[in-house]
């Protein structure tokens, strides 16, 4: 690939920055609650009751203003790996590198989707519990009428997305199709989540939420990732 074009791929794989900083805005504003909140059913806690309008509004701007950066970084980042597909031998090298690439198409669509998803539930469920004067029990029934015609799409999408992506870099990683020390590997969104999840069981915070932003935050460490392979391509041209 000529020097040009991968300075151009590398600048543009730079837009996963602002893109991902959008996304936790909105991650954080659904994920925080306060410290005492409980499960009240399934993935409803009683803190969804503390999220105002306006962090669900805000959120939904992040996530439509998010995906369109993070298109033009993903996009970018596909073409410069079509390049190295193509000169795989290995076919199943070829069907991984196809399946992340995959991924990272999908997410074009996907991370729009999964913040006016995660908004409209918990909105859902706030107006549902006022009209419902407070009866858990009644607000609890209509949500599930409300969340059951979204939820074969979304866990789809979800299960997909982050399979074809998690799964994908880890395994791009440690079959060496990108030039990447193996540490790299902890560089997955999901494994990210995970560091953020044993943060927030470890230190007392004042509040519950703070790993919600990590996932978005880890697709910052894998398009570095991406880009330092970018450089390493550049170097030889």
């Amino acid at each position: 690939m000529e020097a040009d074009k991968l300075q151009t791929i590398q600048k543009r794989m730079m837009y996963i920055i602002p893109g991902m900083i959008c996304f936790m805005i909105g991650d954080y504003c659904m994920g925080i609650e306060p410290v005492d909140s409980y499960a009240i059913s399934g993935m409803i806690s009683s803190g969804w009751l503390t999220i105002a309008d306006w962090r669900i509004t805000l959120s939904n701007i992040g996530g439509m203003a998010g995906s369109v950066f993070y298109t033009v970084a993903a996009l970018s980042f596909v073409s410069f790996l079509k390049n190295r597909l193509s000169n795989l031998q290995n076919k199943w090298n070829r069907r991984i590198l196809s399946v992340y690439m995959a991924g990272l198409i999908l997410g074009c669509i996907s991370f729009m989707y999964f913040h006016l998803a995660c908004g409209t539930l918990i909105h859902n469920y706030n107006v549902i519990y006022g009209a419902s004067n407070g009866d858990t029990e009644l607000a609890l029934q209509m949500w599930n009428r409300s969340y059951m015609v979204q939820a074969v799409p979304y866990w789809t999408t979800f299960i997909a997305f982050d399979i074809a992506v998690t799964g994908g870099w880890i395994a791009l990683i440690l079959k060496g199709v990108l030039p990447l020390k193996k540490v790299w590997i902890l560089a997955a969104p999901l494994i990210i989540t995970g560091i953020g999840f044993i943060l927030e069981a470890l230190i007392p915070w004042p509040f519950n939420g703070f790993s919600s932003g990590f996932e978005s935050f880890g697709w910052i460490i894998m398009f570095l990732g991406g880009i330092r392979c970018v450089r390493q391509n550049l170097g030889r041209s």
